[in-house]
Parts: structure tokens; C-alpha cells; sequence
């Protein structure tokens, strides 16, 4: 099944490629205005091809379907090569609204730091020793199922910090979500008065932030993340056949939240009086907002990321002061906020440019690409350790820290937050692996230590928990 998941992958970049080159070639306009776009196709095919072989190395390397491979998919390959070449100069002065400035045709630029990006990850792969295969184990996770309690009492303290810390708070709680998630999951729908009642207040996170779609896909998408890695690592057959459906699904219902809360924004807050029923019923605006959907997802980022490329041109290179902008104050330094800089270009009140450009803004190609590596290779280093630890702490840490990364063009500052919330949520699990105790259950609310004590070899049993 893992094998599947690469091939999907793989020809879903095809498709991509081909969609965009076709649009492309046969679009009068963009013939006529933006050049040699014959080229520029056969560079996208070259960056195809290295995808592909990327791809296969990851797969015949890793052996497992990992965000970090999510990353090389979306980041660099999608967002960072297919956008621009679809985005030629005629079509962003298309989209030339009032108020917002239009970046020109960094094609060259995001085409260099693709190749050059993607021969990093080649080298990478080439050095690194081959996963063991070992990693096909039927123990997807080793957890007790005193771990439960553990993470559910600091749920609870978490959960209401939620009410403390607005959007920051809702967020916190998603490692808890995906715990017990991931536990209903692992365990074929088993669940108990603590699974219960965490994932009842993690539907009560998701039914507050419901109106915000970029608050919305931190608890989705890390959840679909477990899933993906959990198909990978235990290879069960019966699970990966879902895979394939679940992702249809999951464009299904993106692309319906997405048209149905736009609408709904639309008409409460500026005033509009769209019909949602014949809305959601008329096939134009089905097309029409699934359009703008796939271009908030992806494309979106070609937009921003030359706004600030096009302001760097003309202003110069930061030098690393944007990762710092806190401490401006402390070190005397102007304040820089990329996210500011690039809302103005665009009349906004906050717009993230993106990783990629975040580093080109502070290094120029070279910041780019190491932009983009720093966050891959802190994925790799969290698939390697939930390959040794099969624990429940380091499944979240593989895919909870990462959802800003890979879809709303967070930065390594999301990042170091996502771990952060993961360790505090786990904070007395943590503990409690430390000092070798457990928190035993013969019955709700009836908790107690126990002691674990490791027995000779003579004994027959490698560990035994004694009061």
C-alpha cells in the first residue's frame, strides 16, 4: 500500500504538469506576451522528471509516505515550480485588482531554486543508509492504556486555555485531538470515558474556530497525516485501500467548506445576498470557487512570495533580521515583518509570504533553498526518531507541528510553536515515562501509581509492574 501512495503521487505530478503545459499552449494570449513558453514547459518537464526520480529514491530510501515527502510535493514542487510556471507575466497583470500590486515573472528564479533545492534532497538521499524494513511492524504505536489518563488530565488544563489565549489557545489542544484520534484509529474503534470525552472537546475547539479556515486545517490535516504514516509504516491492506477514497473525500469536502463558508463570510460580513442553494446547485459557481480554492491553496503563494521577491529587488536582503524581529527592541534593529510588508502589497491586514520567500528575502537563492531544507530536514529527523521510539509523544511531533508548513505558509517559528504545544500537552505523559511510573485504572476516577520494576532474565518476563 505504501507503494501505491509514492505512485499516486508520482502521477498526480504528471497530471499536473500536463494540465498546466496544455493550459499554457493553448491559451492566444500567453503565447503572445510571455515569450518562449515552449521552454518554459520543457523546464517544467525537466523539473518533473526530477521529481519522479526524487520520488522514487525517498520511497526505495525512507520507505514511508512522511510529511517531509508531503513537503517536497506541495512546497517545493507544486508551490514552488508548477504556480510560477502557470502564473507568466500576462496572467498576473490578469489579475490586477484595485489596491493590490501585481509581482512580475520570477520564472527563472523559482526554476533555480527548484533544481538546486531538489539536488540537495538528492544528495541527502543518496548518503543517508536505507530504512530497515523492520518499519512494516504490526505495532504501529507501543502505548498503555494508562496513557490515556495521562494525556486527558492535561487536556483538560489545556482545553481551558483555550478560553485565555483566543486563537493561540484553540490551537493547543490539537495534539490532544490527535492522540486520542489516532488511538481510535490504531485500535479499530476502541474507546474509553477518557477518549470520549477529549474527543468531544476537541469537536468543541473545531465548532469554535469553524468560521476560520486556516484555524480549521491545524486539526484536520495533522489527523490525515497520522493516517497517511500509519497506512505507510503498518502497510495493512485492508486500511490503505481507504486511502485513495479518503483523499477524494478530503477535495470533496475542502472544496465544499471551502465555497459554503466564503459564502456565508460574503453575505454576513460585506453585505452580499448570494442564494447558498443555488449556489452550491449551479455548476459555474462550483467551478468558479473550486478555482479559487485550488489558488488560495497553491497558487496564492506565487502572488506573495514575488511581491516580496520584487520589494527585495528594489530594497535589498534582511540578513537574517526577520527571524529575529523580536528582538529588535532588545538589539536596537529596525523591525522587520515580512508578513506586514507583504499585506500592503495586496491591502491586506497580514499575508504570509511563504518559506521560500522568507529565506530569499534574508539570503537571496541560497536562503531560499536552506528555507526549505531546514524545515524537510526536522521532518526527517522526526520520522527517524518515531521510527525508534514508536511512541505516542513522537507520532505528533511528526505531524502536528507541520500543517502551517505544508499549507498556509507558515515558518520555522510555526514550527518550534507546534513542538512546543506537543511537549506541553504531553507533559505528564512525559514525566511519567521519565520517573518509570504509570497511572493505573481499575476504574474511572479511581487512578493510582504504580512502579514499574525490572525483573532478571531468569524470570521469564523482560518487565513487570509491581506496587
Amino acid at each position: 500500500m505504501t507503494k501505491k501512495m509514492f505512485q499516486v503521487s508520482r502521477v498526480m505530478a504528471i497530471g499536473i504538469w500536463i494540465f498546466v503545459c496544455c493550459n499554457l499552449l493553448t491559451d492566444q494570449k500567453v503565447m503572445m506576451l510571455d515569450g518562449d513558453i515552449l521552454s518554459r514547459c520543457f523546464v517544467a518537464f525537466l523539473a518533473t522528471v526530477t521529481f519522479w526520480i526524487v520520488s522514487v529514491l525517498y520511497e526505495r530510501k525512507r520507505k514511508v509516505f512522511s510529511p517531509g515527502y508531503i513537503l517536497l510535493m506541495v512546497n517545493v514542487f507544486i508551490n514552488g515550480l508548477i504556480c510560477p510556471c502557470y502564473f507568466t507575466g500576462s496572467r498576473m497583470d490578469e489579475g490586477t485588482r484595485e489596491g493590490v500590486i501585481q509581482p512580475q515573472d520570477f520564472w527563472e528564479l523559482y526554476a533555480t531554486i527548484y533544481f538546486l533545492t531538489m539536488l540537495v534532497v538528492f544528495l541527502y538521499l543518496l548518503c543517508i543508509k536505507y530504512t530497515s524494513v523492520e518499519i512494516k511492524q504490526d505495532d504501529f504505536i507501543k502505548y498503555n492504556k494508562s496513557d490515556d489518563a495521562a494525556v486527558f488530565l492535561m487536556g483538560i488544563v489545556v482545553f481551558f486555555l483555550n478560553f485565555q489565549f483566543g486563537e493561540t489557545g484553540v490551537v493547543m489542544y490539537v495534539p490532544v485531538l490527535c492522540y486520542f484520534a489516532m488511538r481510535v484509529l490504531w485500535t479499530n474503534g476502541k474507546i474509553n470515558i477518557y477518549t470520549i470525552l477529549a474527543l468531544l472537546a476537541g469537536l468543541y475547539c473545531i465548532y469554535r474556530i469553524s468560521y476560520s479556515r486556516y484555524l480549521l486545517v491545524e486539526y484536520v490535516v495533522p489527523i490525515l497525516l497520522m493516517y497517511f504514516v500509519l497506512v505507510a509504516v503498518n502497510d495493512n491492506r485492508k486500511r490503505g485501500k481507504k486511502v485513495v477514497p479518503l483523499l477524494l473525500a478530503g477535495v470533496v469536502a475542502i472544496m465544499a467548506y471551502g465555497m459554503v463558508s466564503e459564502l456565508i463570510k460574503l453575505n454576513t460580513y460585506w453585505g452580499r445576498n448570494y442564494n447558498l442553494l443555488y449556489e452550491i446547485t449551479n455548476f459555474k459557481s462550483i467551478i468558479d470557487s473550486c478555482a479559487r480554492q485550488v489558488y488560495r491553496l497553491f497558487g496564492i503563494w506565487t502572488e506573495l512570495g514575488g511581491n516580496i521577491i520584487h520589494h527585495v529587488k528594489l530594497h535589498g536582503y534582511y540578513y537574517g533580521i526577520t527571524y529575529i524581529k523580536s528582538l529588535a527592541g532588545v538589539f536596537g534593529f529596525e523591525y522587520v515583518s515580512l508578513p506586514l510588508i507583504s499585506a500592503k502589497y495586496i491591502s491586506a491586514a497580514y499575508a504570509q509570504p511563504g518559506l521560500l520567500a522568507e529565506g530569499y528575502a534574508n539570503f537571496g537563492i541560497f536562503g531560499a533553498v536552506l528555507n526549505l531544507m531546514v524545515p524537510f530536514g526536522i521532518m526527517e529527523g522526526a520520522l527517524s526518531w518515531f521510527l525508534k521510539k514508536r511512541d505516542p509523544l513522537a507520532i505528533c511531533i511528526l505531524t502536528v507541528p507541520f500543517t502551517k508548513i505544508l499549507l498556509d505558509g507558515g515558518t520555522i517559528n510555526n514550527i518550534i510553536f507546534g513542538v512546543a504545544t506537543c511537549i506541553l500537552a504531553f507533559a505528564p505523559y512525559i514525566v511519567l515515562k521519565l520517573c518509570k511510573l504509570e497511572l493505573c485504572m481499575p476504574g474511572v476516577g479511581d487512578l493510582h501509581f504504580i512502579r514499574k520494576k525490572r525483573l532478571e532474565p531468569d524470570d521469564g518476563e523482560d518487565e513487570q509492574a509491581v506496587d
